[in-house]
């Protein structure tokens, strides 16, 4: 760990959200996916995304000061980062999950922080993944953007983990079933029971027939703290879970699993 001793490192956590709104805003407009075709000027990634030309400038200097883009002689490029993660249909394109989830729920959410921390929601605040999943929009715009952003670390834990031997797995907050997809795809002997809210689970059913394994992929729909784990299970994933539940729940999680 390293600790921070200039002013400047603070103002830097302090003012960082100015980068997230350029690149959530670059998303928004397609500035990223109208560059994988080459360089271009500010006028006419303007006209690409509709907006006044010292407009896209404002944010085509912001996105160069971050390093998301390259300038010579006025014409503006992706950078490596930018072109293999954030152009819409990229290999390991995760931008909609950045887009959507991080910049449209995820950052409204933080607004409830200090509330949060002191045990004191206001009217309209969000209790839990209970509560803010029982909105069947928040649900699909968190699962489908959540879908984006798990298929390249499923594809990285289908490389490190050996589920050779395995059978059965269940996948507790499984979402829409990224990692079920990607990990019974590397893996032609293995099925999976996804746990997940109702709302969850109608979305997750689409993409699992998308993939041609619904009869391999299958849904328990529950809330993960209060539905029985099925037995016979040789592995139990719960990917992005313990960030989303109460502590003391941590220990009982783990013991069902067990």
């Amino acid at each position: 760990m390293t600790l921070l001793t200039e002013a400047d490192d603070v103002s830097r956590i302090a003012f960082g959200f100015m980068g997230s709104k350029a690149l959530f805003a670059a998303l928004e407009l397609g500035i990223f996916t109208a560059l994988a075709g080459g360089d271009k000027t500010a006028a006419e990634l303007a006209e690409a995304a509709g907006v006044h030309e010292d407009r896209a400038m404002t944010l085509l200097t912001a996105l160069a000061g971050l390093g998301l883009v390259s300038v010579h002689e006025g014409r503006f490029a992706n950078s490596p980062a930018a072109g293999a993660f954030l152009v819409k249909g990229a290999k390991y394109d995760f931008g909609d999950y950045l887009r959507l989830q991080v910049g449209k729920q995820m950052y409204p959410l933080l607004d409830q922080i200090e509330g949060a921390l002191k045990g004191e929601l206001g009217e309209g605040d969000t209790a839990s993944y209970a509560d803010w999943f029982s909105d069947p929009d928040e649900a699909k715009l968190y699962s489908e953007s959540q879908h984006a952003g798990s298929l390249g670390p499923a594809r990285q834990l289908a490389k490190a983990l050996d589920l050779s031997g395995a059978r059965r797995m269940l996948d507790v907050g499984g979402g829409t079933a990224a990692f079920d997809i990607v990990l019974c795809g590397a893996n032609p002997g293995l099925t999976s029971t996804v746990l997940e809210f109702p709302n969850v689970a109608a979305l997750g059913r689409r993409y699992v027939e998308a993939a041609g394994l619904s009869d391999r992929i299958t849904y328990l729909e529950g809330n993960a703290l209060e539905t029985d784990f099925p037995g016979g299970q040789d592995i139990v994933l719960m990917s992005y879970l313990f960030s989303g539940v109460p502590g003391e729940a941590h220990e009982a999680l783990i013991a069902r699993a067990y």
